[in-house]
């Protein structure tokens, strides 16, 4: 075997993505951004060590709107 054994598991651990929600406490607003990870936990970590924890949410984002060709129509390939 010519790859590593720590890449080839590296390719078999199954990503999700997760909404991380960044409030501003001056104005009131907030913002929201996406992170990829393997579990809820593990977004956690990753979002306190970029953002911090005050005022930090983080859950599992919503799955996109998939493409559909009776509503669109066909592309032609």
């Amino acid at each position: 075997m010519s790859h590593p054994l720590c890449y080839t598991i590296r390719m078999m651990i199954k990503e999700d993505l997760f909404e991380v929600t960044l409030a501003r406490w001056a104005d009131g607003t907030t913002t929201a951004t996406h992170i990829l990870a393997t579990d809820l936990d593990h977004a956690k970590r990753i979002s306190g060590r970029l953002f911090g924890t005050l005022g930090v949410t983080v859950e599992p984002a919503k799955p996109f709107p998939r493409f559909d060709g009776k509503k669109v129509g066909e592309f032609n390939r």
